[in-house]
């Protein structure tokens, strides 16, 4: 008898709606339903949902490699070289879909424009202009012309094949992309939001995760992981997420949503210090190089990368509506912070404080 890495299983199927356009880069860049990035989509989810249970990075890659596979790696730590060994992936997935709405389209995106006081007009040689809110959102893959990508209520079907041992894990990582996911292209920016529809598992709103960890903890120096390990909480022990609130408004529509999202994450970036020339400055810890602002050679320069620990998206709340959701997923920052500057975790709780603050937010569970 032959047994084979896909023996005892169980079969997931669950249904994807994507709930704002998602730019599911192909080979020619344009949208394409693949299953490689849901692939990717579960290893990251995962890291939060059960990764963490792993003391070490190099423990954490093995047994995320032996679930969803590994090629060959080399990594030196501490001058001693470690070999990963390459291992096949125990999730098998597939992905239809029937709905004539999953050909890719590519039409002009409309989310209006917001102030933004640093700007320059080239007209006017001026600082501050309305700038559009879709290609600050989506800059890049909505510039003229704009990316295909697959439009708002399509809908595809999903299907994993696992190991039995591992269904309980996965229903997990599944209930967090549903209350937290993204895929595609600028997903951090609220593209490629989607939710999963399953009679597998049972859906699990932000505050019904209870695997958190205190800030504190998450961005400190001695024990904290450079990528997202945990949910996180606040001195309040309050998760970290707001939700939009729409009190007086009879219709939830994605749209309206991310221009809510884009107006004030602007808002909220533009509030924070970006004068001092060649230091660290507070608006670059919610991503790094900021557009037309000095590059920082201890970051990288030009080519340093570091994207923000904020997560946008669009969701379904528990009466099945759609909200916008602000997410930190934090982190220990993978790059030399400047000491004059001031500790990171005041920064995070002067922006958190402004989120509270905002009378278009809530916290998710709050009912004010």
């Amino acid at each position: 008898m032959i047994i084979t890495r896909y023996h005892n299983t169980t079969t997931l199927h669950l249904t994807v709606e994507f709930l704002t356009p998602t730019f599911l880069g192909g080979a020619d860049q344009n949208a394409e339903l693949r299953t490689a990035p849901f692939k990717n989509l579960l290893r990251q989810w995962w890291r939060v949902a059960v990764g963490s249970q792993h003391n070490t990075l190099e423990d954490m890659r093995k047994a995320e490699g032996d679930l969803f596979g590994s090629v060959l790696d080399e990594s030196n730590e501490r001058g001693k070289k470690k070999e990963i060994e390459a291992s096949a992936s125990k999730v098998r997935i597939s992905l239809t879909c029937d709905d004539e709405n999953c050909v890719p389209v590519e039409e002009f995106i409309n989310l209006g424009k917001t102030y933004h006081k640093n700007v320059e007009d080239k007209k006017t040689g001026k600082k501050g202009m309305e700038i559009s809110n879709a290609v600050y959102l989506g800059f890049g893959p909505l510039s003229n012309p704009p990316k295909k990508y697959i439009l708002p209520g399509s809908k595809a079907e999903l299907t994993l094949t696992l190991p039995k041992s591992y269904r309980n894990e996965i229903i997990e990582v599944l209930q967090m992309i549903d209350a937290f996911g993204a895929i595609g292209s600028r997903s951090r920016n609220g593209w490629g939001s989607l939710s999963l529809i399953s009679d597998s598992f049972s859906k699990k709103q932000p505050w019904d995760f209870n695997e958190t960890v205190p800030l504190e903890v998450l961005v400190g120096l001695a024990v904290a992981k450079e990528y997202p390990s945990k949910l996180g909480t606040d001195a309040t022990k309050r998760l970290l997420c707001w939700e939009t609130k729409f009190e007086g408004m009879k219709e939830y529509d994605w749209k309206a949503i991310m221009q809510i999202l884009a107006k004030h994450y602007l808002e909220l970036r533009t509030s924070l210090n970006l004068k001092d020339k060649d230091r660290v400055n507070e608006r670059h810890i919610l991503g790094y190089p900021v557009t037309h602002h000095n590059e920082l050679s201890k970051w990288g320069g030009k080519n340093g990368r570091m994207p923000s620990q904020l997560r946008l998206m669009v969701k379904r709340n528990q009466e099945g509506q759609l909200v916008g959701r602000i997410l930190h997923l934090p982190h220990k920052l993978p790059k030399q912070w400047d000491v004059n500057l001031g500790q990171e975790l005041d920064i995070w709780k002067k922006i958190h404080a402004q989120l509270d603050a905002n009378k278009q937010f809530r916290r998710c569970g709050s009912t004010k």
